[in-house]
């Protein structure tokens, strides 16, 4: 599976030396070798195979049985002469085997017992659940880090490539006499800026892209120098020739999750689940505690050859049939300390429920409202983009009429590189709220 997605992953259509991620092969390769959901999913499973074992203890069993056995000295009986003499009363070897059935009359202890694992099972499959989601919820945090370092790499490429075009205005401008030195050496040192910026922001892609691999299982081909985004290919960009990544936009992810914000609090939350199944299975293991008090009835029937029959020496077909009865009369205190801490268990579990029941309400409430706030704040957000650019636009067309300084310039700029910054670091903001929230409703596939 996981050698599946990665073919699926790195032989998708791109350019030359380009890696291409997707959030569903993100989630996938998590999934596929998450050790802690994979533990939790086979846990699980074997959860629900001993609750059927459990099961079969209420119902008859049958089983093929033998025995054999030899004695050194066999008794005998003296018997007249007129009847034959001495007569050994059997064989020195004697054997019995043959099918046997029995079938243990419940008074409760096996029923509660059975009870007791089924829920115990339902609480692994619930663990797992809540592992699975976990793990969906780290890949989709990781994934979304990428893109927003992604994006203030492409964001700070682009301003470096604004900086330099008016770089050669500038030094042209001061060549032809018409630009100051002063102004020629801002507008170096603005561009020195960003590239410096540049080189920052590709080092933290690779640790996005390295902290995406770790929490995927995504295997990154072997590379050297700094990533780049795939957007920025051919730019002549100093720092190594990088791999160039390309992940979804926010665009296309944010209105697939938003429908999240929208539903109510999943009433049957995974870590709920587990503790309430847990209790239940504790409060079901003190009940077969108390029955283990109780007698016990075990029905059998036998169907056996036997070897000898007594001073006959042949076998013979015996058939029987037994009740047994067994009642515990001196044990310690062993079962009524078994109960006692099956029900102190099942306490903690109740105690434990209500912990993460309200956790899981704050989260919820949390992550809500930071949505909410955040949607709101794009709209200021896209506004001040739309200003920030303009005023780097009028500010420098001033510069070049002679009614700006530089510095007005490169303030300008620098507030406009800031802007969509802050756009893009909401969207990752946006983002990871709906990745919480998805996570709360119940709707994580």
């Amino acid at each position: 599976m996981r050698t599946l997605i990665l073919f699926l992953l790195f032989a998708a259509p791109a350019g030359a030396g380009e890696l291409k991620l997707t959030l569903k092969a993100a989630e996938e390769s998590a999934l596929a070798t998450s050790g802690q959901y994979q533990s939790a999913k086979l846990s699980a499973e074997s959860a629900a195979a001993g609750a059927a074992a459990a099961s079969t203890l209420l119902y008859p069993r049958l089983a093929l049985e033998g025995s054999l056995r030899y004695a050194s000295v066999v008794p005998q009986i003296n018997l007249p002469p007129v009847m034959g003499g001495p007569k050994p009363m059997g064989d020195n070897w004697n054997y019995s085997i043959g099918p046997s059935a029995y079938w243990t009359l419940d008074t409760g202890a096996l029923r509660y017992g059975r009870d007791a694992s089924r829920r115990s099972a339902e609480a692994r499959s619930a663990e797992a659940e809540a592992a699975r989601r976990q793990t969906v919820l780290k890949a989709r945090a990781a994934y979304f880090r990428l893109q927003l370092a992604l994006e203030k790499t492409y964001l700070i490429g682009e301003d470096l490539k604004l900086a330099q075009s008016q770089l050669k205005d500038v030094e042209l401008g001061v060549k032809a006499g018409s630009r100051s030195r002063l102004d020629g050496i801002r507008a170096r040192q603005e561009a020195t800026s960003r590239r410096r910026d540049l080189v920052r922001a590709r080092a933290d892609l690779g640790t996005a892209l390295r902290d995406l691999a770790f929490e995927t299982g995504i295997a990154l081909p072997d590379y050297s120098g700094l990533p780049l985004d795939a957007r920025m290919t051919g730019g002549g960009y100093d720092g190594g020739p990088g791999p160039l990544v390309r992940a979804e936009a926010y665009e296309e992810m944010i209105p697939a999750l938003m429908p999240a914000a929208s539903r109510p609090l999943d009433g049957e939350l995974p870590t709920v689940t587990a503790l309430a199944k847990s209790e239940a299975s504790f409060r079901a293991s003190a009940l077969a505690q108390k029955r283990e008090l109780l007698p016990r009835l075990t029905l059998g029937a036998r169907s056996s050859i036997d070897y000898p029959n007594g001073p006959n020496i042949y076998s013979f077909l015996q058939n029987s049939a037994s009740l047994a009865l067994a009642l515990p009369l001196f044990e310690s205190g062993r079962q009524a300390d078994r109960a006692r801490e099956a029900r102190l268990n099942a306490e903690a579990a109740a105690a434990r429920r209500g912990d993460a029941l309200r956790a899981a309400g704050r989260d919820y409430a949390s992550a809500l409202e930071d949505y909410n706030a955040l949607m709101e704040e794009q709209t200021i957000n896209v506004d001040a983009v739309d200003d920030a650019d303009e005023a780097a636009r009028l500010a420098y067309e001033a510069y070049k009429a002679g009614a700006g300084t530089w510095l007005d310039v490169e303030s300008a700029n620098l507030k406009a590189l800031q802007a969509k910054t802050t756009l893009a670091s909401a969207n990752a903001e946006i983002l990871l709220k709906l990745a919480l929230l998805d996570s709360l409703t119940g709707s994580v596939k």
